[in-house]
């Protein structure tokens, strides 16, 4: 995995993602996961990131991300999202998001 993210982002290295993220990953991959995400903005990451909350995240936020998705990341959006986590996302997904958020950075979800 590291080799293949060494050398960039490939479509084998986005399948690998992918099956990672269907096995349950840890907080720390977690992380870095979204790294790569807010790294790779295309609407395929958007669509292939849309599957996986359909496949396991709470509907809450399923819906919550699909409707900020169709608008657009926004500034205000980052907003929405600080107060969507406050609700009660899981504690490693909401830590995860928090740092990004922090850092300035808009999540290609």
């Amino acid at each position: 995995m590291l080799e293949k993210l060494r050398v960039g982002e490939t479509p084998y290295w986005r399948n690998s993602v992918l099956e990672k993220l269907r096995v349950g990953e840890t907080p720390c991959w977690r992380n870095f996961v979204l790294e790569k995400l807010c790294a790779v903005e295309t609407p395929c990451w958007r669509n292939t990131v849309l599957e996986k909350f359909r496949a396991g995240e709470t509907p809450c936020w399923r819906n919550f991300v699909l409707e900020k998705l169709r608008a657009g990341e926004t500034t205000c959006w980052r907003i929405s999202v600080l107060e969507k986590l406050r609700a009660g996302e899981t504690l490693c997904w909401r830590k995860s998001v928090l740092e990004k958020l922090r850092g300035g950075e808009v999540l290609c979800w």
